[in-house]
């Protein structure tokens, strides 16, 4: 498990086979073969790549997502996002798109 604490700052490159926890600030890219939680406090600006995802806080910018997508109703999107499956609660914003594929 790799987490990224409510408060802290991280700026570049995180690549790993485990899950990771965001409750704090990424900015850069993460490529990761296990899952991507994005908590509500949690912001990330750049690249994700994740085997699945569960976002209840904030994302900005490009988002591939091999299995599934789950979008919280606190999430709050400005991507581009492809995804094999897309789990949306009422209330969720996304500016941007989405492709989803099989």
């Amino acid at each position: 498990m790799n987490v990224v604490g409510q408060g802290s700052v991280v700026i570049g490159t995180i690549e790993c086979d485990k899950d990771l926890f965001v409750a704090g600030r990424f900015e850069g890219t993460i490529i990761t073969t296990g899952a991507l939680h994005v908590y509500a406090e949690g912001v990330v600006k750049g690249k994700v790549k994740a085997k699945d995802l569960t976002v209840a806080g904030r994302i900005e910018g490009e988002i591939e997502v091999t299995n599934r997508l789950r979008v919280k109703n606190s999430a709050n999107l400005e991507a581009n996002i492809n995804t094999r499956f897309l789990d949306w609660e009422e209330g969720a914003v996304l500016e941007g798109e989405v492709n989803t594929f099989f």
